[in-house]
């Protein structure tokens, strides 16, 4: 993928400014034809909801890309394997990245379909010498990039703010879980992100996360793959009106 892309970009004198990552059901630019597309085999199809393709678009005279969908550490992979994408657009000249993913909500005071920007997060996803829950005894990391900064002030009214749990998955959190994670001040939790984040940061690029808040846990609450997909389509829309506003102000 990476030589046909590259060749791709040659081609059309295209250099993306902008990459996003999209998380489980998210479409971005339904109304917008890609000026090329590229399916990764790599990626696991068996994952509903990653569609498993890069996609280029040029809109309002900047090139984005787009990874419609990623890996993930549950499936038996490297750290490595699941930054990928993020390496990738570092490689392609990419300053800019934009992550998104679909998310339970911790915070009693969010509801499904809401939109979190990530302004911290706590990793309880990769086991270090003092254990996986390593990250319970550190305070969450804070993110102060420049684009979080201006995703926050920009879309103050319509975005709420709180800290992601990246935990390795995959399976639904229990209600000892949640309880434990309301104590640490996590707002959503979900199984990416934080690789890509701690990427993004490494190799210097502006970066944010934003979480689709796909469910809300409750004593009545199943949660499902599929109810997960069909919270994220409907809120899909919302969150396709941010990033444009976001790629037109950027």
């Amino acid at each position: 993928m990476n030589n046909f892309l590259l060749k791709q970009l040659k081609k059309i004198k295209a250099a993306p400014q902008i990459a996003i990552i999209t998380g489980s059901g998210i479409t971005l630019f339904r109304d917008k034809e890609p000026i090329f597309e590229v399916k990764y085999s790599e990626l696991n199809a068996s994952i509903k909801g990653h569609e498993g393709k890069s996609k280029l678009y040029k809109i309002n005279n900047k090139h984005i890309l787009v990874f419609s969908g990623r890996r993930h550490l549950y499936e038996g992979l490297s750290f490595s394997d699941v930054t990928s994408n993020v390496r990738l657009a570092y490689n392609l000249g990419v300053k800019k990245i934009i992550i998104t993913n679909a998310a339970g909500g911790i915070n009693k005071n969010f509801k499904a379909g809401d939109l979190m920007l990530i302004t911290g997060f706590i990793d309880l996803m990769q086991t270090t010498e003092r254990g996986t829950l390593s990250g319970i005894i550190q305070a969450p990391f804070k993110i102060k990039s420049s684009l979080t900064k201006k995703i926050s002030n920009t879309f103050n009214s319509t975005v709420k703010k709180g800290v992601y749990a990246g935990v390795l998955g995959p399976s639904y959190e229990t209600f000892a879980e949640i309880k434990l994670f309301r104590l640490l001040g996590v707002s959503a939790v979900g199984m990416s992100t934080v690789p890509e984040i701690i990427c993004a940061k490494s190799l210097g690029l502006d970066y944010a996360g934003i979480s689709v808040i796909s469910n809300i846990w409750n004593p009545g609450h199943k949660p499902s793959h599929k109810k997960v997909l069909e919270q994220v389509k409907k809120t899909n829309e919302k969150l396709d009106r941010l990033v444009s506003k976001l790629v037109d102000k950027t």
